[in-house]
Order: C-alpha cells, then sequence, then structure tokens
C-alpha cells in the first residue's frame, strides 16, 4: 500500500521548505532512515531521511518547489504496487502558486517579519485549510471567499498584517489570506490597498515597481529564480526593513594594544591546535557591555506587545559563503573564555563555508556581529538580524595618524565600529554608550584575559 512522506517541521516555527534536490530517484529502494532529499528552511539546509523502508514510487514536489509543512512529497511502496497516476497526485505549494496568476511582490510567510510559529495550525486558531487564493492581474471582479476565522471569531492574520491594516485604514475582515489556512498575511494587505476597487479615497503602499527589459536588449539578459539561500535572505532582508526601525552609530577604537596582545597570544593559541583571531576578543567585549546595556540584548514580541531581556549572550556571526551570508550562533560568550570562543568560532565559520551547519547552530542568537574588515571599506550600515535589537559592524584595523593629548601625531591601529540598532528598543544614548563600553575593553584588553 503506497505511504505518504510528508514534509516534517524541521525546526521550531518553520512552516515551509524547498525542495534543493532529491536525493533518491523514483523507482529506487530506500532503507529506513536513508537521507531521500535536501531541503532548505529559513534555518538552515537539512537531509530529509526516510520514516519508510521499500520503494520511493513517486516525487509529489519538484526541485525547486516550496512546500508547506505538512505537505505531501514522495510517496513509498513495498513494492506491491505500481506508482499512481499523475494526476491524483497533490500539488505542492510552490505548483499551486504557479499555475495562477498571482501580484508581484507575493511573498512567504517569513516575509511579514512574525515568528514562523504565527502560521502554525494550533487548537486557538484551528479550522479546515483554505485552497490558495489569488487575484488575476485584470480588473475583473474576484468573489472572495468566507475570510478564514480563529475559535473567537477574529480573522486569521498576523499581528503586523493588523497593524499595517489599522495604519492603512483598511478593514482586515475583507482581506483575502493567502497564507497558511487563509492566514492573512502583510502582503495580502499591501495587494488588497493595491487594488482598484479599494484605491479610491485611500492612500496604500504601491505595487512592487515593475521590471522591463529594454527593446533590444533581450538576448543579453539571464534569468535565475529566486531560490534557495538566496531566497532565505532577501525575505529576512524585507522582514528586517519593515519591522525595525533602524538607526546608526560609528565610533572609532585604538586598538593598538589589542594588536599587540593578539601577536604575543598566537603562537600559545596556535600550540593548543586554536587559531586566534580578534573577534573572540570582540565577541567577549560584546558581551560584557550587553550586561550592562541590557536594552541592546533585547527583542519585541509583536504578537503580545512585550519587549523580551534576554539574560543570556548568545552572538551570531555572520559568515560568508559562496551560496549567501549565513549567521551561525556562538553560545554563552559571557560565561567561556577566549580560547574557547576561538575554538568555537573557527569551527562553526568552516561548518558554515562548507554547508554542515545545523539548524540548531542557526538560532538563538540575541545580538550579531558582521566583520567587514576583510572587504575593505571605511564603515558601513549594517542590517539589524531582526528580531533582535542590534548588530555591529566590525571594519578593518588599519594604522592612521592620531593627536595625542600632548598634541604629538603618532601612528596607532585604529579600528571602526558602525552599531546599527531599532530604535523602538533601543535610545540614542545607549548606543554610544554601548559602543563606548566596548571600546574601552578592546582599548585595555587585558580585562578580557581574566579569565582566559
Amino acid at each position: 500500500m503506497a505511504r505518504e512522506l510528508r514534509l516534517p517541521e524541521l525546526a521550531e516555527s518553520v512552516v515551509e521548505g524547498e525542495i534543493i534536490r532529491w536525493l533518491v530517484a523514483e523507482g529506487e529502494n530506500v532503507v529506513l532512515d536513508q537521507p531521500v532529499a535536501e531541503v532548505l528552511t529559513d534555518k538552515a539546509t537539512v537531509e530529509l531521511p526516510s520514516p519508510y523502508a521499500g520503494v520511493l514510487l513517486k516525487h509529489l514536489a519538484a526541485e525547486g518547489d516550496v512546500v508547506a509543512v505538512n505537505s505531501a512529497i514522495a510517496l513509498f511502496s513495498d513494492g506491491s504496487e505500481a506508482a499512481p497516476a499523475a494526476a491524483s497526485q497533490p500539488p505542492s505549494l510552490q505548483a499551486a502558486e504557479e499555475r495562477s496568476i498571482v501580484e508581484p511582490g507575493h511573498q512567504t510567510p517569513a516575509d511579514d517579519g512574525e515568528s514562523l510559529s504565527l502560521f502554525k495550525p494550533s487548537a486557538d486558531e484551528g479550522g479546515q485549510a483554505l485552497p490558495q487564493v489569488t487575484r488575476a492581474a485584470s480588473a475583473t471582479a474576484v468573489q472572495a471567499p468566507p475570510a478564514a476565522r480563529g475559535a473567537f471569531g477574529r480573522v486569521l492574520a498576523v499581528p503586523a498584517a493588523r497593524r499595517l491594516a489599522r495604519e492603512l485604514g483598511v478593514d482586515v475582515e475583507q482581506v483575502i489570506g493567502s497564507g497558511p489556512h487563509g492566514r492573512v498575511r502583510v502582503d495580502d494587505v499591501r495587494s488588497h490597498t493595491a487594488a482598484p476597487a479599494n484605491a479610491a479615497g485611500r492612500a496604500g503602499f504601491p505595487p512592487a515597481p515593475a521590471y522591463h527589459t529594454p527593446a533590444g536588449y533581450e538576448a543579453l539578459e539571464e534569468r535565475v529564480p529566486v531560490r534557495g539561500l538566496r531566497r532565505v535572505i532577501a525575505n529576512q532582508m524585507v522582514a528586517s526593513h519593515l519591522h525595525t526601525v533602524r538607526t546608526l552609530h560609528v565610533d572609532e577604537a585604538d586598538v593598538t594594544a589589542l594588536v599587540a596582545l593578539r601577536e604575543k597570544l598566537r603562537p600559545r593559541a596556535a600550540a593548543r591546535g586554536v587559531k586566534l583571531s580578534y573577534l573572540p576578543f570582540i565577541m567577549k567585549a560584546v558581551a560584557t557591555a550587553l550586561v550592562e546595556f541590557p536594552a541592546l540584548n533585547t527583542s519585541l514580541d509583536e504578537a503580545k506587545n512585550e519587549i523580551v531581556r534576554k539574560k543570556y549572550y548568545n552572538l551570531g556571526m555572520a559568515v560568508a559563503t559562496d551560496a549567501g551570508l549565513i549567521v551561525p550562533v556562538v553560545r554563552d560568550v559571557d560565561k567561556r573564555t577566549i580560547l574557547e570562543l576561538a575554538s568555537d568560532i573557527n569551527r562553526l565559520a568552516e561548518a558554515a563555508k562548507a554547508g554542515k551547519v545545523t539548524p540548531d547552530e542557526l538560532k538563538g542568537g540575541t545580538f550579531s556581529i558582521t566583520n567587514i574588515g576583510s572587504l575593505g571599506g571605511l564603515f558601513s550600515f549594517p542590517i539589524i538580524n531582526a528580531p533582535e535589537a542590534a548588530i555591529l559592524g566590525v571594519h578593518s584595523i588599519k594604522k592612521r595618524p592620531v593627536v595625542l593629548a600632548d598634541d604629538s601625531i603618532v601612528a596607532r591601529q585604529m579600528l571602526y565600529l558602525s552599531l546599527s540598532f531599532d530604535h523602538r528598543l533601543v535610545d540614542g544614548a545607549e548606543g554610544a554608550n554601548f559602543t563606548g563600553r566596548v571600546i574601552d575593553l578592546l582599548e585595555n584588553p587585558e580585562a578580557l584575559m581574566l579569565d582566559l
């Protein structure tokens, strides 16, 4: 008897995944727990093990398809029957969207900037799943189905969509939801305000700008679908832009003493098999400053309208890979020595570049650091890794002329720091004082060595 392989919830709050690659072809025998597919979520790329032993009869989702959690992606058999006809296959989420005409800018649930767990069915907001609803590009009116509702009669909508609807004067009851179980998302509210029937007398978000190839240049363009890690990065950047009030503070540190200390310690670290960079010192300084300025170590839970003050210090570090930028997390930085941090940083960086970082190693961050120094430039405006409150950009250490108290001019090792923070959670003075404390620790690095 045919059995369905359904996409499991591969990590906390994950509601969909992209089929990157099938590892088993149709008709092949599979043993229990054998990896059958590579799946990309907003957390990481993971191999999906088979819960069955038998023959993989049919792929129900193609490579590149984005499918919802608990959707059937393959059929298995013990070999007692033939593969079912293609017409009986349940369509994937991606295939369903491609069969409809959708407006530009259609986003996934993660695009709303909310915790993905808001999109999972629950006892409070259950109900029957509605078919995917899209709007035709023509001006012909489409009869909207009844809005999906939770147990208390409210239309299903993520908090960000409710807030945007209030700001635009939109009745959320009239918006067609395209999320799981018919839930209304931010993009649905935007589409609703841009529709001709709703445009009169009300200002809404304009539609996404349309791209048109200049005449005569068609053969000189290549179209690449936004898939894989690039899609995840794009969604996260949109979420950060829409759901943070970004502010930039830039300062500089004289790290001459830190450069000398690192050079002194490098041979000792190498003797223990550890490559010692500047990042462990910077992480230690950041964690110490976060204890003193806790507003930088918070998040805003918009669903509950609460500020979450975290008393643990897990620092994300941005790592550039061939596929794009990812942010593995170094945990409990405040409790660990410089050498322990250096070892963990090296391990995570190598795993990230090899594509072997695990979902658990990409979540739980409270603050992020991006080391842009190797790429050059004076300073930057880092994008906050929402829902975190801030991110610190670390730039290249260069010798620059510095005027001392006695008016003498000397060459010193100088480092620019760029702090981006969410002004809803962090005041300007807090951001400046936090950066000042990090600078003080980097300029006097002996304090960081007390627990080496």
